[in-house]
């Protein structure tokens, strides 16, 4: 039985809040977050929880990193909001775009401030065509995406992206010009091979679909390096350089989507270091500022930033360049760099990883474990041999014995049968063990029918 004080804050939630992936007037959890701090939340009856999902997978720095917090204070004292419409700056949108510039892969080095994730992808995908258009291609507009990709749910973000089931049934037609590819999802293999005998077929199709299309009409591909919202969808060693190949062979812009992936979640800074090459766009946010305020940014490579000098790019979003969401990231790239979070990530993230295969993998409601660095995820199954999916009522089952447990996760994938490990990329060995300590007892427990 709750308290009053919390009784209030739900019954306003129940009347007035609209939440995403949410029945309307569903019947809530009942858990209202009041604190949070490092790997830890705390619920206003004083509960406490292991936030092993960085909520959704973006407080890479773990919660109230304290730089972070002395950087906003800092910049508050001396300003607010500043424009960044028709070239106008300020001190804090200069330093981090020549912080970014230090870490950024390749010739990355010039930036386009957005919101957000969604906005980064939306921005990525218009800039592409004005690209092309500026190029004398003005027909190269399709832009092909991956089944089970998540690249937002803001206009052209949504129509890329490629959980449809979910984010856009009952919405109409998704925009014109956008083409879905199968992604390199080895357990659940969308032509039914096994790698690496199927010569990693799902890269090879994507030629045959840019040659079908007609190369002089499409303008882009754009691909999370890992899928986080379809499931962490860890691609075999070989897909990602065929694809730079087939695009750069075929003409055509490659968008990493590194809003998940970048920021040491994966062991790397970015997701791409694992494979070696470079994008000609890259999108990021989540960890760009550690999740304590929005923000979101485009690198663009230089040679299409050379290609656009005298175009005017039309648009742009109210809060791109925030000054407080800048002085947030300056803070946040200093602490991974100086602090070696991205080892910290690959070096938890083994212990994690060895536990979930030692521990984990044998038992019979798992059927694959799978990720890199703190992207993790064990996909849950009722069925070993049939890959058959866990149902929604063990799902919830799950959900909320790990809540009563003090572990706060987040389900998704492949109808909703993911269990996600991607806690804060600053957690500790010691910290990763009590939380699994307490995970595994409960998934042992499921019943699988």
């Amino acid at each position: 039985m709750v308290d009053a004080r919390t009784r209030q804050f739900l019954e306003w939630d129940r009347s007035h809040i609209v939440h995403p992936l949410f029945p309307l007037d569903g019947q809530l959890p009942g858990i209202v977050f009041e604190k949070a701090d490092g790997i830890m939340l705390v619920d206003t009856e004083g509960k406490e929880y292991i936030d092993i999902a960085s909520q959704l997978t973006c407080c890479n720095l773990g919660h109230r990193p304290r730089p972070i917090i002395e950087a906003i204070s800092n910049a508050l004292s001396k300003t607010d909001y500043t424009e960044a419409y028709w070239g106008y700056s300020n001190p804090y949108s200069s330093q981090c775009a020549h912080k970014l510039a230090e870490i950024t892969l390749g010739n990355l080095k010039h930036f386009f401030f957005t919101s957000g994730g969604a906005e980064a992808n939306e921005f990525a995908i218009r800039f592409a065509r004005l690209y092309w258009h500026a190029k004398g291609s003005p027909d190269k507009f399709k832009i092909i995406s991956l089944y089970n990709s998540y690249h937002g749910s803001a206009g052209l973000s949504a129509s890329a992206t490629g959980i449809s089931r979910i984010y856009s049934t009952g919405q109409g037609p998704q925009a014109a010009g956008f083409v879905k590819v199968p992604p390199a999802y080895c357990y659940r293999c969308p032509f039914s091979l096994s790698y690496p005998g199927c010569g990693v077929l799902c890269a090879q199709y994507l030629s045959y679909v840019i040659d079908n299309e007609d190369p002089n009409t499409v303008a882009a591909f754009i691909g999370e390096p890992i899928q986080g919202g379809g499931g962490i969808i860890d691609p075999p060693p070989e897909y990602w350089p065929m694809v730079r190949r087939i695009c750069s062979d075929h003409g055509v812009l490659l968008i990493a989507d590194e809003v998940q992936s970048g920021f040491c979640r994966t062991g790397r800074m970015w997701a791409l270091e694992h494979w070696d090459i470079v994008p000609d766009m890259m999108s990021m946010s989540k960890g760009i500022a550690g999740s304590v305020v929005p923000f979101g940014a485009v690198a663009i490579g230089h040679e299409l930033f050379e290609a656009m000098k005298g175009q005017t790019v039309p648009g742009g979003y109210t809060f791109g360049g925030h000054p407080i969401s800048c002085a947030a990231s300056v803070a946040a790239v200093d602490i991974y760099v100086r602090d070696k979070v991205a080892e910290n990530a690959a070096r938890v993230g083994k212990h994690i990883k060895e536990r979930l295969d030692a521990e984990f993998f044998p038992l019979p409601i798992v059927g694959n474990i799978r990720g890199k660095g703190l992207f993790l995820a064990a996909e849950l199954v009722s069925d070993r041999k049939t890959k058959k999916p866990i149902s929604p009522e063990v799902r919830k089952e799950l959900t909320l014995r790990l809540l009563e447990a003090g572990i706060v996760t987040r389900g998704g994938g492949y109808m909703n049968s993911l269990l996600y490990i991607t806690p804060p990329c600053t957690i500790t060995t010691e910290e990763a063990d009590r939380a699994l300590d307490i995970i595994k007892p409960i998934v042992i427990a499921l019943k699988t029918q």
